[in-house]
């Protein structure tokens, strides 16, 4: 493959309008919004100098994976992120955390709920420790009495009413909940949803007995 100065990533009735934005003399290469893990490999081994992000897809759940990946690389810290609109001026280019500012130090910092589960202790949970969240299978990452943090290859949303079943069907822990925050992460087999749950009706000492059984040792 040729050496690209920029890749371009948009839905793809987009990329011709963007196109005309970047230059049509560059040397542009276009990914459709659907392939960010074909656009990531490529950008990894190429590093290009820019990558050119449309903005509804910037703002997506896997625009905002992909932009967290990159960011998360030091190797690519040379690569600039800029973010554009297909039917207007608009650009911008999305900061590294490094360049950001400090954040303004509060005497009196405003408390804040811990994804819905820092009211009880969180346990990490042990990879035999089987779970399922409306029936579909999922991994626990941690587990506490009154929430989970989980993953699994269905989409969650944030307010969404789940519910979580922990162990064996017949045997198991069933507690009804809602999803504090959810976000996609890419890697090389697919993308995966993470999510913290906060239980809305636990049975605390069954819960309380699963952790002891699973948590990682």
């Amino acid at each position: 493959m040729a050496e690209a100065k920029l890749i371009l990533i948009a839905a793809p009735e987009l990329i011709p309008a963007l196109r005309e934005r970047v230059g049509e003399d560059e040397d542009v290469l276009t990914f459709a919004d659907s392939e960010p893990l074909r656009a990531l490999e490529t950008i990894t081994a190429h590093r290009p100098p820019v990558l050119a992000l449309e903005r509804l897809f910037a703002a997506s759940p896997r625009g905002a994976a992909l932009i967290a990946r990159i960011k998360a690389d030091r190797k690519l810290d040379a690569i600039e992120i800029r973010i554009l609109s297909h039917d207007s001026d608009y650009q911008r280019v999305s900061r590294r955390q490094s360049e950001l500012p400090p954040p303004t130090v509060r005497e009196k910092p405003a408390q804040t709920l811990d994804r819905g589960t820092r009211r009880a202790p969180r346990s990490r949970m042990s990879e035999d420790a089987a779970a399922t969240i409306d029936g579909r299978p999922v991994r626990l990452a941690d587990l506490s009495e009154v929430g989970v943090q989980l993953v699994g290859l269905e989409e969650m949303r944030p307010k969404q009413p789940v519910t979580v079943s922990l162990g064996a069907r017949d045997s198991g822990v069933a507690a009804r909940g809602t999803v504090v925050w959810a976000r996609v992460e890419l890697s090389r087999k697919g993308p995966t949803y993470r999510a913290g749950i906060d239980f809305t009706d636990p049975d605390r000492p069954a819960i309380a007995a699963f952790i002891k059984a699973h948590q990682e040792r």
